[in-house]
């Protein structure tokens, strides 16, 4: 008789595949970028007894803080990594382009709540790229994620405005992201 034993230190130390190098990614942007909406809402609903202009550190902190992981994932894990950390590189590069398009029209039109879109639109990369995922044969599951992605990007539209939308933001991206990467990151990738 024979047993397969999960080792997580065994697992995180070998040249993982490309969907648990991917995983892994997705992993750190679901908690980094999770935990950045729950701070937005916590200030922003007040929760969090802290002054608006704390508000313009915790997207740069998130940023910074994935880009350092992500460099030190492919750092770790061979090519499978180093592919995995080039499409996490475009991801933020794509997230990057929409916040700064969305700062220049609220620029330009002096309506700044119009960098409040950036929720839904984040999100709906998600559910684009998991979409790309199912198309291009991906886990079974893939396509459900791109959809319940989609679904929760007409979600957080609807809350646009309000503290509220930084905490369904949040849930979006532990289902869209942190969830899956821990399914592609423990070899759940069928």
């Amino acid at each position: 008789m024979t047993a397969t034993t999960f080792d997580p230190v065994a697992s995180f130390q070998a040249q993982p595949t490309l969907a648990v190098a991917a995983g892994r990614n997705l992993i750190a942007a679901g908690s980094i970028f999770g935990a950045a909406n729950l701070f937005q809402w916590g200030v922003m609903s007040g929760a969090m007894p802290l002054h608006p202009a704390m508000l313009s550190l915790s997207w740069p902190v998130a940023v910074a803080a994935f880009i350092i992981i992500v460099r030190r994932l492919r750092g770790a894990g061979g090519e499978p990594a180093l592919r995995a950390a080039s499409w996490s590189r475009w991801a933020i590069l794509f997230q990057i382009v929409a916040a700064v398009s969305l700062a220049i029209v609220s620029g330009v039109t002096q309506n700044w709540a119009l960098m409040m879109w950036m929720s839904p639109i984040g999100l709906a990369f998600y559910g684009a790229a998991w979409a790309v995922a199912a198309f291009r044969g991906g886990p079974s599951w893939a396509g459900g994620v791109a959809l319940g992605a989609l679904g929760g990007t007409m979600g957080v539209a609807s809350l646009v405005g309000t503290p509220t939308q930084y905490l369904a933001y949040a849930c979006g991206l532990v289902c869209a992201a942190l969830i899956p990467g821990l399914m592609l990151a423990l070899g759940r990738a069928r």
